[in-house]
């Protein structure tokens, strides 16, 4: 499989990457009649009382070191949110820790556990450190003055030959009133798709100190490419984030999607992206199923970026629904990129969603009478042709300017919509360029939680 990728200056064209999802397994070399060791050893049968302690505590090992070390442990509440953050180390050089179990635990004073969690990822590579972050939300008044966090299974694998596949660069915090969002690259060496890989974010201060934390799930990391991620980190009140460190976790829900032909599945037909006069990303694509099958969940990952490849600006979003030879339009909501990060190159990834099917076997829904109201919405006029009345729909508007070059758009989802009747919607935009001098295109579909009625 061979894929262009590339990024380009916001203003001119922009590289619109495909990637296509199939599920097939990871092969790793490595001896497969070798039995991996477990990182306790076994113990003779003993009988449980029914009545077990309030925080049952693990029998003390004095003999057996555990391969897992605990570097760095901490945590914070605000109210009823708990944040704890830790680092994990593996102190083997010749061994891969696969399949890690772990127990998260906050006590109060007196040593009860007031929340668990049990949490697993599927490798921890030679002399790898990775970082850990778990959330709780307790009932109200209740307060920690305590964390653990158990290791409490897994295996040492020193036959399997597979290297950490997932790797993150450049790390930048902007701050959002007491948090930050955390941006920066996360990089595929393999020539796999992962999905499902969960991203663990641990923030310090200027003197090495852990103050906050957060968690994001990245739905697709394309083979042998690198895309924007970003995770939003909650901090401790007062404190300033000086560096975060991000690790990537394949995890027991993750698949391994081998590419292959039908990476074609969407044509992309036209696009573009820029950043208007308030420092918003905006922009949006063209796309056309060239399939004869229904395409769900189609996945777009936008990255925006500048002359320093720091990552200003990252998110990702579903395109619910694509039906067989269907041509639809794809924008991106404004969002205005931090003061200190001026984006310079996007780029913009859209993963084809699996076949599948959807309730309605055609898109019923007409946009029309697209025209600007004011200097920043589009009014949209949405006409149901079901027979039946439609719940909300969504309205993505692109605008082109005199060289029919897209230099914006914006997306909005409606309310009901009754059976042979119309709506008008208004849909926030942002561009770059004299809106005299724009064109509108507008496109209404469906997403995946319709509810369809009389």
């Amino acid at each position: 499989m061979m894929r262009k990728h590339a990024t380009s200056c916001l203003i001119v064209m922009l590289l619109l990457a495909l990637l296509l999802s199939a599920c097939t397994e990871v092969s790793r070399s490595g001896d497969p009649t070798a039995t991996p060791e477990s990182f306790f050893p076994a113990t003779a049968e003993v009988t449980q009382s029914p009545l077990l302690p309030i925080n049952p505590t693990p029998t003390p090992d004095l003999v057996n070191p555990n391969p897992v070390r605990i570097t760095e442990l901490e945590y914070l509440q605000e109210d009823t949110q708990v944040l704890i953050m830790a680092k994990l180390f593996n102190t083997l050089d010749d061994a891969i820790l696969r399949d890690v179990q772990l127990e998260v635990l906050a006590l109060d004073e007196t040593g009860n556990r007031l929340a668990q969690q049990r949490t697993s990822f599927r490798y921890l590579f030679p002399n790898e450190t990775t970082s850990l972050v778990q959330e709780f939300e307790l009932n109200s008044g209740l307060v920690i003055t305590g964390v653990e966090v158990r290791v409490v299974d897994g295996l040492i694998d020193r036959t399997l030959k597979y290297k950490q596949p997932l790797t993150v660069q450049n790390t930048s915090a902007f701050r959002i009133g007491n948090d930050y969002t955390v941006t920066g690259w996360l990089n595929n060496a393999d020539p796999y798709t992962y999905t499902q890989v969960l991203l663990n974010a641990v923030a310090y201060n200027a003197s090495g100190q852990i103050v906050g934390g957060g968690q994001s799930l990245f739905d697709f990391v394309p083979e042998e490419d690198q895309v924007g991620f970003s995770v939003l980190v909650n901090s401790r009140q007062g404190e300033v984030v000086d560096h975060v460190d991000v690790s990537p976790w394949i995890t027991s829900y993750s698949a391994s999607l081998e590419g292959g032909n039908w990476w074609n599945s969407v044509k992309t037909d036209d696009w573009n992206f820029a950043i208007d006069q308030y420092n918003q990303i905006t922009g949006g694509a063209v796309l056309k199923n060239e399939t004869d099958q229904v395409l769900t969940e189609t996945f777009a990952i936008l990255t925006v970026s500048d002359e320093n490849n720091q990552v200003c600006f990252a998110s990702n979003a579903y395109y619910d629904v694509i039906w067989p030879q269907e041509t639809v339009v794809y924008a991106v909501a404004p969002n205005r990129l931090p003061d200190s990060c001026q984006g310079k190159k996007v780029d913009l990834v859209v993963v084809p969603g699996e076949f599948g099917q959807f309730p309605a076997e055609f898109n019923p829904l007409l946009a029309s009478q697209a025209a600007f109201t004011d200097q920043d919405t589009v009014n949209v006029s949405v006409v149901n042709n079901l027979n039946a009345s439609i719940s909300h729909a969504r309205v993505y508007v692109i605008l082109r300017n005199s060289a029919d070059q897209i230099v914006g758009g914006g997306y909005q989802l409606t309310e009901l919509i009754r059976s042979g009747s119309s709506i008008s919607v208004t849909v926030p935009v942002a561009y770059l360029g004299d809106q005299e001098e724009l064109s509108v295109t507008a496109f209404a579909t469906l997403p995946a939680d319709v509810e369809f009625g009389q």
